[in-house]
């Protein structure tokens, strides 16, 4: 039987009968939870103490199949089902699942096999599923949008406050893996357990993995809007934090780069979003007030300085490098 992920409401009713549940999605993270779930489901929570549950991971199935096998039959010195998992089994290696499916009897251990996602001329799906032991599992990826985010707190228990949430939200998802985006979302839920308030975008800058320093970001924004002040007053916090000046230089060059991207092809281009630094919300809007502020010759010299900079960076020793790095920051914001 085939079945679609977000239409299944008991693991145990659906799958209690079958020889084996076959999982097929890209997101690893999700699937290994799901395989947990349907292990607790139809094994009882205490399985994995009572070792009726038996793992194996990727290369090691094929190494192992005359003992996979075995295992199917043998029993346990504890009562209760028993559970098979095949993480990770490769798509070439399919058959091996209807010949645990031929060997199988009703009380057998069941097993449960994760897959990413198959290529899309394949018809394993259908071969798998031509068996009516053989559950297969089929993960869609949903659309991520303002419905998507708004489902998944709800779901959770999670109030939010304002449509800036959703959005920030959204922004965070389009340079995401999916498989990441579902972890920092278990931080968010953690992160809410046992707190009522509403979801606030400032809860989302605390968990959330952005990739870099928010002071590192000010000083990029201060040298952008040609600020002094600021770029000064950072960049001495940066010095007593002991950053180094090479990474700082770096930071900077990320951050023009990605200016000068947006500039050639847009704030939401696939040049754009795949290149650090990954900036959402206001980030991103001062970015593209940014860009109107500097023409693509600017941009060019500014990376030719950047260059040159990192040169003598590596060529001189840490006591001339604050002096180095202060001084191209100056030559910039001169442009």
């Amino acid at each position: 039987m085939i079945y679609y992920r977000q239409k299944i409401d008991s693991f145990t009713e659906t799958f209690e009968k079958c020889s084996v549940i076959v999982l097929l999605g890209e997101n690893y993270s999700l699937l290994q939870k799901d395989a947990k779930t349907i292990s607790v489901a139809l094994a009882g929570k205490i399985a994995d103490e009572e070792m009726r549950v038996n793992k194996y991971f990727n290369q090691e199935i094929n190494e192992k199949r005359n003992e996979i096998i075995t295992r199917l039959k043998t029993k346990s010195f504890f009562p209760g089902r028993q559970i098979i998992l095949l993480n990770e089994l490769n798509e070439k290696d399919y058959k091996f699942i209807t010949e645990i499916d031929a060997e199988w009897k009703n009380d057998d251990a069941i097993t449960i096999v994760t897959m990413n996602a198959l290529s899309k001329k394949s018809d394993i799906i259908k071969l798998l599923a031509s068996s009516d032991r053989i559950a297969v599992v089929n993960y869609t990826n949903s659309k991520i949008d303002g419905d998507f985010f708004v489902k998944r707190l709800t779901d959770a228990g999670i109030s939010f406050s304002g449509k800036e949430v959703l959005d920030v939200l959204i922004d965070f998802s389009t340079f995401t893996p999916r498989n990441i985006l579902e972890n920092e979302f278990e931080k968010l839920m953690l992160l809410k357990l046992y707190d009522d308030n509403p979801l606030s975008v400032d809860d989302f800058f605390d968990i959330m993995s952005i990739n870099y320093e928010v002071k590192e970001l000010s000083l990029a924004v201060a040298l952008a809007e040609r600020n002094i002040i600021e770029l000064e007053t950072t960049l001495n916090a940066l010095f007593s934090y002991s950053k180094s000046p090479i990474s700082i230089l770096h930071f900077v060059s990320a951050y023009f780069y990605k200016l000068s991207l947006i500039k050639l092809f847009g704030p939401t281009s696939f040049e754009v979003l795949r290149e650090y630094p990954f900036l959402i919300a206001h980030d991103l809007e001062k970015a593209k007030q940014h860009v109107n502020e500097w023409s693509l010759q600017q941009f060019s010299r500014v990376a030719d300085t950047l260059t040159a900079s990192d040169l003598k960076l590596r060529k001189y020793p840490s006591l001339f490098q604050r002096s180095i790095l202060t001084q191209c920051l100056h030559q910039i914001m001169e442009m």
